[in-house]
C-alpha cells in the first residue's frame, strides 16, 4: 500500500497480495505444533495431560482446517493458484472436506449474506439459537463438552457429500473420491504399522469432540446477534493462534485480502467502512456477552440495510 495515500483513499484492493512462503510457513506452524503436543502427551503418559493435549491439538486443527482452508478456497494461501487444490491433503482432506465442496458451500454465504442462499441462518436455527427460551451456555459450552457438537460436524460433512449432490456434480464427485483415497492410504498405513490407536487418540477424538466444539463457537461468533451483520474479534492472542480469523468484517468486504494483511486492512479501512467498528469484540468473553445483548427492532432493521457492502465482497474472490 502506498504511504502517500490518505486514510480516506485507501481501498481494499491495496491489501491484496499473495506469498507462497507465508502460506507454507503457516501450514507448517500448525502441523509442527500438533506434532509437538502429541509427542509431549505420549511422553507424559498421563490421562490429565492427554485431555489437555487434545483440546490444544483441536485449537491448531481449527487454525489449519478452518482458518487456512478458508484462505485456500479464496486463493489467498499461495501465489500459485493450482497449489490450493494440489496441496489440500495438508489442510482439507484430514478434516473430511475438500476445497471444492467447501467453496461451493461457502461462496453463497458471501454473495447472499443473511439471505435465502446463505447457510448461516439455517445453521443458527438448527442449533436452536433462534428459540426465545434458548440457553446459550448449554448450546455453546455444555453441548460441546459433552461431545454433542460432533452431531453438527457430521451433519455438515453429510450435507457436503450427499449422494444426490455427488451424482449431479462431477467435480464434487472427483474431489470426494480423492479425499476417500487419501484416507484409504492413511488409515491402513497407521493400522498395519501398529499405530492406529494414535490416529484415533490424537486425530479423530480431537477432531470430532474438541474441534467440532471450537468450530461451532467460531461460526456463531462471526455473525450471531450483530448490528452490522458480521462481528470482528480483535484479540491479539486469538488472531495469532487462528491466523487473524477474527477480522471477519474486513474479510467480507474483500475476501481476497490474505490473512496476514487483515489487521492492517481492518485498521485502515475503518475510515472508509465505519460499520467495521459496529461489532468489535476484544476477547471471547466479550463476544459471549454480545450474544446475550438485546438488539431492538430498529437496530435489526438498520443492520440488514448495511449488508450490501458485505455482500459486495464476493466480486474479487478469484483475483
Amino acid at each position: 500500500m502506498s504511504r502517500t495515500k490518505s486514510k480516506s483513499q485507501v481501498k481494499p484492493i491495496d491489501f491484496v497480495e499473495r506469498n507462497n512462503l507465508k502460506g507454507i510457513l503457516a501450514i507448517a506452524r500448525d502441523w509442527i505444533a500438533m506434532l509437538l503436543i502429541i509427542a509431549f502427551s505420549i511422553w507424559a503418559d498421563n490421562i490429565f495431560v492427554y485431555f489437555i493435549s487434545i483440546w490444544l491439538i483441536a485449537a491448531f486443527q481449527l487454525a489449519l482446517g478452518e482458518s487456512l482452508v478458508h484462505e485456500a478456497i479464496h486463493l489467498n494461501l499461495f501465489s500459485n493458484k493450482s497449489w490450493h487444490e494440489k496441496l489440500q491433503f495438508l489442510y482439507a482432506y484430514p478434516f473430511l472436506r475438500t476445497i471444492y465442496s467447501y467453496k461451493e458451500h461457502h461462496f453463497d454465504h458471501h454473495k447472499d449474506l443473511w439471505g435465502e442462499k446463505d447457510y448461516i441462518p439455517e445453521n443458527y436455527n438448527f442449533l436452536g439459537l433462534n428459540k426465545p427460551q434458548k440457553s446459550l451456555f448449554f448450546i455453546l459450552v455444555i453441548q460441546p463438552l459433552l461431545g454433542l457438537s460432533a452431531i453438527y460436524f457430521c451433519v455438515e460433512i453429510l450435507y457436503n457429500f450427499n449422494p444426490l449432490k455427488l451424482k449431479n456434480d462431477k467435480k464434487l464427485l472427483i474431489s470426494t473420491i480423492q479425499m476417500v483415497l487419501f484416507w484409504l492410504i492413511v488409515i491402513p498405513l497407521f493400522y498395519f504399522s501398529g499405530y492406529f490407536h494414535l490416529l484415533v487418540l490424537y486425530w479423530f477424538i480431537p477432531l470430532f469432540w474438541c474441534y467440532s466444539g471450537y468450530s461451532l463457537f467460531s461460526e456463531v461468533e462471526e455473525h450471531f446477534n450483530t448490528l452490522s451483520g458480521t462481528r470482528s474479534n480483535i484479540d491479539p492472542f486469538f488472531n495469532l493462534l487462528f491466523h487473524n480469523g477474527g477480522y471477519h468484517y474486513v474479510h467480507h468486504i474483500c475476501p481476497t485480502i490474505p490473512w496476514y494483511k487483515l489487521p492492517e486492512a481492518h485498521k485502515a479501512l475503518s475510515v472508509t467502512y465505519p460499520n467495521i467498528l459496529l461489532d468489535i469484540s476484544n476477547n471471547v468473553l466479550e463476544t459471549y456477552q454480545q450474544f446475550k445483548r438485546d438488539n431492538s427492532e430498529n437496530q435489526v432493521t438498520e443492520r440488514f440495510n448495511k449488508l450490501d457492502e458485505l455482500r459486495a465482497g464476493y466480486l474479487p474472490l478469484t483475483n
